[in-house]
């Protein structure tokens, strides 16, 4: 996004399939006039001269929360109605903090949700934001500021869950030539010139690093090698403790997304208490009470909490005797299918994985002699 608002080309450099996530994002940006050349491991965003057009159909977000809540960002940019909707998954999601924090600005947003349609300009003022649910809209927010005219304070209300996620949308702005001024709570946000910096490279997606542990810990003689990159990602303050095998509580305000194998990683090992994760309610799923479906479906016990959950722990998986659902999650999708490789199992849904990784399904079927 931040490259189609630049004023020169970059070239985004990457190993992997791109997700559809990405691709999503990629085409809600071709509707307002970027071009998008896509390679094997490199795409080149040409930015429009004349600055983002105004779509002429609804920007579809797939199963994007992260590029619907940005769309409506921009769509707040225009001085006509924007529609942006996504999947059957996405409608289920809301879309409040951010819609309210528009309104504020006087924007119109018709829904808390979507579909939804905005109306802009937007009118800078200071505005607070609730950051207890998600970083979503921050981010939203940041990476849009560069058309703002006049400067804004964004006073953050709450305990901030997701920081992480917040530091990576600063950090990657920076590149672009954002310079944001952090007080406190408060942040500060003015125009600012976005400068391609010619060439991207993108790391992995580190996120998906506890499947991988998973993997390895039900199979006996398995060696699964992890690149580890970036390492001032907020993401490894967790990943390093999940790899303790004797690790009793975990708290994820900073990596909700990890519940589903977070809790099957305890639930095979010593068990635990999983914390700090009532954000995960707002996912792609309830993921607190679907990851817990999920355990159950294959034998694990598990006590929700309003946060988190308990694991006995010291149990292994069982064949379901009916279809496990995934409900259209890509994260409890791909634990599904990782748990199913020790016991076995039918899984709905999941093509929903390509949102992520296009190439999951292809690496797990590479373990096909592996034996529980």
């Amino acid at each position: 996004m931040l490259a189609s608002k630049s004023s020169d080309t970059t070239e985004i450099r990457f190993n992997g399939t791109p997700g559809e996530d990405i691709h999503s994002m990629a085409r809600c940006l071709e509707k307002m006039g970027v071009g998008v050349q896509k390679f094997t491991k490199k795409w080149i965003i040409t930015p429009p001269k004349e600055g983002f057009i105004k779509p002429k159909e609804t920007l579809f977000c797939g199963n994007s929360g992260t590029v619907a809540k940005i769309m409506t960002v921009i769509g707040a940019t225009f001085d006509s109605n924007i529609k942006i909707d996504g999947d059957a998954s996405l409608r289920k999601r809301s879309n409040r903090t951010l819609a309210n924090c528009l309104r504020e600005l006087d924007c119109k947003v018709s829904s808390d949700g979507f579909p939804c349609v905005v109306k802009g300009p937007i009118k800078i003022r200071d505005i607070e934001i609730d950051v207890t649910e998600s970083s979503q809209p921050i981010s939203a927010i940041i990476l849009c500021s560069s058309e703002f005219n006049g400067t804004m304070r964004l006073t953050l209300k709450g305990k901030e869950v997701s920081r992480g996620y917040l530091k990576l949308t600063t950090k990657i702005a920076r590149n672009y030539g954002f310079k944001n001024n952090f007080e406190d709570n408060k942040i500060y946000l003015s125009s600012w010139e976005v400068v391609s910096p010619k060439i991207v490279e993108i790391p992995g997606e580190i996120s998906l690093y506890p499947m991988a542990i998973l993997l390895d810990n039900l199979h006996n003689g398995l060696k699964v090698e992890i690149e580890e990159e970036d390492r001032d990602n907020l993401l490894f303050r967790t990943l390093d403790k999940l790899e303790n095998k004797n690790i009793t509580k975990i708290n994820l305000r900073d990596a909700s997304d990890l519940i589903t194998p977070t809790a099957a990683l305890m639930a095979i090992s010593e068990g635990g208490e999983v914390c700090g994760a009532a954000h995960a309610k707002g996912k792609e799923s309830d993921r607190i009470v679907r990851t817990s479906e999920l355990l159950k479906k294959f034998s694990l016990d598990c006590i929700i909490q309003e946060d988190g959950m308990k694991l006995n722990g010291g149990m292994m998986p069982k064949k379901p005797d009916k279809p496990v659902e995934t409900h259209m999650d890509h994260r409890l999708a791909m634990t599904a299918v990782i748990l199913a490789t020790y016991s076995g199992a039918e899984i709905k849904n999941i093509d929903i994985i390509k949102v992520t990784h296009p190439g999951f399904l292809q690496m797990i079927r590479t373990l096909k002699t592996l034996q529980p």
